[in-house]
């Protein structure tokens, strides 16, 4: 099946924001990407992303008649409850919900300036909540999952 659009790729269609991720710009183009010539690879066998783009046609998971769906509550929201490195991945669902109602372009504005160092600028990246700049630890605190009120 044949993906019926194009998604940035700095986002995932499971709703993670990529701009967060630590390889993106090193050895990963982001998950939206469909440029084989990365060095990261393990998006190719993400079950989330070939589910939504090569299984069942579509961009980006909040599509599906089935989400959210174990897959995804699996992999993303419901994944490591209680370990704060992966905050981001339960943000997944407010994410896919907010891009329905702003659109990308909002969308990725919004993820560049929330993931952006208060401190020099720099890109924050996830797992660590730190600045890939500076080194600031801006997690917890500047964390904040985004609420049904905002989306």
């Amino acid at each position: 099946m044949i993906r019926m659009g194009r998604i940035p790729d700095a986002m995932g269609p499971c709703g993670v924001y990529c701009g967060a991720c630590p390889s993106i710009g090193k050895t990963c183009r982001g998950c939206g990407s469909d440029d084989r010539d990365q060095k990261r690879k393990s998006k190719w066998g993400c079950r989330l992303r070939t589910c939504c783009f090569e299984g069942k046609g579509l961009d980006l998971c909040v599509e599906c008649d089935e989400f959210p769906c174990q897959k995804h509550h699996a992999k993303l929201s419901g994944s490591h409850p209680e370990d704060p490195r992966f905050a981001y991945r339960r943000e997944s669902i407010p994410n896919l919900h907010r891009v329905q109602k702003v659109g990308f372009e909002v969308w990725l504005g919004e993820q560049a300036a929330r993931w952006k160092c208060p401190d020099c600028g720099g890109r924050v990246a996830f797992y660590h909540y730190t600045c890939m700049e500076c080194g600031l630890e801006v997690f917890p605190t500047w964390m904040a999952v985004p609420s049904e009120d905002t989306i």
